[in-house]
């Protein structure tokens, strides 16, 4: 089971000129993706560890 490590950070950019309501994290924290795993398949993951304001879902 191969991870890749990396630090893991989401951008509130609803309103580019408000950054009070949701600050981003100060230090973005780690996440292990596994590679054996589909990416999207973790992205819930990562959601919860951001406690993300937004839902999870595709745009277009």
């Amino acid at each position: 089971m191969a991870t890749f490590v990396c630090r893991v950070q989401f951008l509130d950019d609803t309103d580019p000129f408000n950054s009070t309501n949701f600050p981003e994290p100060t230090r973005p924290p780690l996440y292990s993706f596994r590679e054996d795993i589909p990416l999207i398949n973790q992205l819930a993951g990562v959601h919860r560890l951001l406690k993300a304001p937004h839902k999870v879902g595709l745009t277009g």
